[in-house]
């Protein structure tokens, strides 16, 4: 019994150390930041998010994806896409709030900061998003989409 509780202890002390080696966030690389400050966290790519969207449903995450598509109108929305997977991004604040997205976006890998989930668009909203991104977006009636807080367009 000695012996056990002397291997939990010694166990103890050595997983807050090895937690710390290589575990946490790692710097984030370089960009123009637009938005609210982005917060040190793992940087997840789209693909792996959409590949299991429920698992990251409800949380703060911050991804990397390329911008497909912004609106041409004030930046309020952006469309992003990896490896086939796609997601549409809106500010927390709303469209023609604090923050839009550059309109020559385009084509660029960017950070999202921002929660995630299921989003359905009516064929109204998906009209007028058509319209906005100058014919260049194809829209789903069933997605996904970011509610961004923070966004860096990477260097």
């Amino acid at each position: 019994m000695k012996l056990t509780l002397r291997c939990l202890r010694a166990l103890a002390l050595l997983v807050p150390f090895s937690c710390r080696s290589g575990g946490g966030p790692q710097p984030l690389p370089g960009g123009q930041d637009i938005g609210m400050p982005l917060e040190s966290r793992p940087i997840l790519h789209f693909a792996v998010v959409d590949a299991t969207p429920e698992k990251f449903f409800e949380q703060t995450l911050l991804v990397e994806a390329t911008v497909k598509v912004v609106c041409q109108n004030k930046g309020c929305w952006m469309q992003i896409e990896q490896d086939g997977h796609q997601a549409m991004v809106r500010w927390e604040s709303g469209c023609g709030g604090k923050y839009a997205f550059p309109k020559d976006a385009a084509g660029k890998r960017i950070l999202i900061q921002g929660s995630f989930y299921k989003k359905h668009i009516s064929p109204e909203d998906a009209e007028h998003l058509q319209q906005e991104s100058g014919g260049k977006l194809v829209v789903a009636s069933e997605t996904y989409e970011f509610n961004a807080s923070a966004v860096r367009i990477l260097d």
